[in-house]
């Protein structure tokens, strides 16, 4: 039989047309279904469920120590050793930035009258609140205890708890547990993966720590809820958001282009803003904002100077972390 005749082509050309036919259907249904899927997970604010299905359809993310380009940028560093080492110099540059503060412009703040309800140890009410607000499938500090041991360990774990909490703000001192941080660095997925400014730095905590900041967090937003922040203000409140802002932004955009009037807007863009907080200048506006002494002292006390670097497995200290606020602390906003 020979196979090279114009009919047999002829047949293997439809049977290839429609092979790939089906398998371009097959391929589409399986994206509409994985992009339902996903659309769910992000509807119902199942954050892990939702990245899962994204690596599913992306691949897994690229695991291991990559190269690293000395400080000058000449240098290749392939060492795991001085990789680490590289790693903690970054961490020490970016979280020392010096901020320069205005003493004249806080004192210009109008003093707000002393909330005494912030003075009040946390409560088992409280407490409960907190842990639900915890998000689940989040990596752990230095405990290695996940966030879903608190949030199913039951009202004795709850009571033990708080009595832990109640402790230190009698003593007016947070542990140092609560405190430690273990910073790993995560490629942006973006640019050469060989600079360090492609990478971006997560703070891991203890879940209890994070507890008892979601707690301090609670009692401040009730404070600056009672008509203390400006309507304007739309970011890290509840109920608002960004979205808000950019619906009034286009709505000046459209009404200033139907009226033919000019509209001059200015972006503005802060470099590492979280990682340039001055923190003697936070706790004086915490006072003008009428926090107590106590609540501003504990709030203080969630904030350490001394961190870890992580490598695979491997750390290196970091120590005076002057501005550093943590971008993944519940207080950071």
């Amino acid at each position: 039989m020979d196979l090279r005749t114009d009919a047999t082509k002829a047949a293997f050309f439809r049977c290839r047309h429609l092979v790939q036919q089906r398998l371009r259907e097959m391929q589409d249904a399986w994206m509409i279904r994985k992009a339902e899927e996903i659309q769910g997970y992000a509807d119902r604010n199942e954050m892990k469920n939702f990245f899962k299905a994204i690596k599913a359809i992306y691949g897994p993310c690229i695991k291991g120590s990559a190269p690293l380009l000395s400080s000058d940028g000449t240098t290749l560093l392939t060492e795991k050793s001085q990789i680490l080492k590289r790693w903690a110099e970054h961490f020490r540059n970016v979280l020392n930035c010096s901020s320069a503060i205005s003493d004249a412009a806080i004192d210009r703040l109008p003093q707000v009258d002393t909330n005494n309800d912030l003075d009040l140890p946390p409560s088992l009410p409280e407490t409960i609140r907190a842990v639900q607000q915890i998000s689940s499938g989040k990596a752990p500090g230095s405990d290695a205890i996940p966030p879903e041991v608190y949030k199913h360990g039951g009202p004795r774990l709850m009571a033990e708890l708080t009595t832990l909490f109640q402790e230190m703000w009698r003593q007016g001192q947070v542990r140092q547990d609560f405190k430690d941080t273990t910073i790993v660095h995560r490629y942006k997925r973006k640019g050469n993966r060989q600079l360090r400014d492609n990478h971006r730095g997560i703070s891991l905590l203890n879940i209890a720590g994070k507890i008892f900041a979601r707690i301090l967090l609670n009692c401040l937003n009730g404070h600056l809820q009672q008509g203390l922040l400006t309507e304007s203000q739309c970011g890290f409140r509840r109920h608002r958001g960004t979205t808000n802002m950019i619906f009034a932004a286009r709505q000046l955009q459209e009404k200033c282009q139907e009226m033919r009037t000019n509209l001059y807007t200015t972006f503005g863009d802060l470099t590492k803003a979280f990682d340039t907080v001055n923190r003697d200048g936070l706790w004086k506006v915490m006072q003008k904002f009428g926090c107590p002494e106590r609540f501003t002292h504990m709030v203080r006390g969630t904030f350490s100077k001394f961190g870890v670097c992580r490598l695979q497995r491997v750390c290196l200290r970091l120590q005076s972390m002057t501005c550093y606020s943590r971008t993944t602390a519940p207080l950071t906003p």
